[in-house]
């Protein structure tokens, strides 16, 4: 059982207890549970963990947040970073509503809504979790760790996004060089993004779109023919009370159009004037059902 394999468990156990998980996910995680004995053992070790923990004292009946995934995820993240030294490490998040600048020795980090920097004793110990960020680098050899990538670059200016399904980083002065996944090392160049399916383990470099990737930063969201459940899920960071598709068959309806971060209410309001949808607002959730 490798750290590597650790960190996969993690992220299983994260999607898997995540309100957005689908029966696609779970077949994928039968797949890969089943693939060898030590993805068993790493799984294993991961659910003790859970149980052991504060994550553990959500009530029975009540779902697991999207949050506290996360906040599994990213602890999981860390251990197999870290190891015994691991609590000494330091931890920054942001919940809905709210952004956070951090200023570390090597770099500065903008976090996004629902983000997650676990930072290890060392100064170059650093694991990225799920979120949205805006990295400045401030030295030549800044890095980080995230979905099972070592990330490595020089002075410049890059975005990352995380989510349970995929991964994309994004090159908009400098340059970085990745390595793992058992791939060839990556080099990413100006103006240039990697794409990261982390359910497929496939991997795209293309042209970077910095006006859509800093949307955020500007209180916008694009979306451009963009799943249903993506968006909502982007909206969500935003809002006062957790978003739940109660109708499956939803989730892959499209949506395109901008839409202002500061107002999400208005943006689930308007789904039911776009699309063939209800939106029903309650005083714990907002949920969203077939007509």
């Amino acid at each position: 059982m490798t750290p590597h394999q650790v960190e996969q468990a993690a992220s299983w156990q994260a999607r898997l207890l995540s309100e957005h998980c689908s029966d696609h996910d779970r077949a994928r995680f039968a797949d890969w549970l089943g693939e060898s004995e030590a993805h068993h053992q790493a799984y294993g070790l991961v659910s003790q963990i859970w149980k052991s923990g504060s994550f553990a004292e959500q009530k029975p009946s009540r779902k697991i947040s999207r949050r506290a995934a996360l906040s599994c995820g990213a602890l999981f993240g860390a251990l197999t970073l870290f190891g015994p030294s691991g609590a000494d490490a330091r931890e920054f998040r942001t919940g809905r509503h709210e952004r956070r600048h951090l200023a570390l020795d090597t770099m500065d980090i903008d976090m996004d809504a629902c983000s997650a920097v676990i930072c290890g004793p060392s100064r170059h110990q650093m694991t990225i979790g799920n979120g949205r960020y805006a990295l400045a680098f401030r030295e030549d050899q800044a890095g980080f760790r995230c979905c099972g990538w070592s990330v490595s670059g020089g002075r410049g200016r890059y975005a990352l996004e995380i989510s349970d399904r995929a991964m994309q980083l994004a090159v908009l002065e400098g340059g970085l060089s990745l390595s793992g996944h058992g791939q060839r090392r990556l080099a990413l160049g100006e103006g240039q993004a990697l794409s990261f399916d982390r359910l497929t383990q496939h991997s795209v470099v293309a042209a970077a779109r910095p006006d859509e990737i800093m949307a955020w930063r500007e209180g916008r969201a694009l979306f451009r023919n963009t799943p249903l459940d993506q968006a909502v899920a982007e909206m969500a960071r935003y809002s006062d009370r957790p978003v739940m598709i109660l109708s499956p068959s939803l989730a892959c309806l499209r949506i395109s159009g901008v839409f202002h971060t500061q107002d999400p209410a208005r943006f689930f309001k308007a789904l039911a004037h776009l699309l063939p949808l209800r939106v029903r607002f309650g005083p714990t959730q907002i949920e969203i059902v077939k007509l």
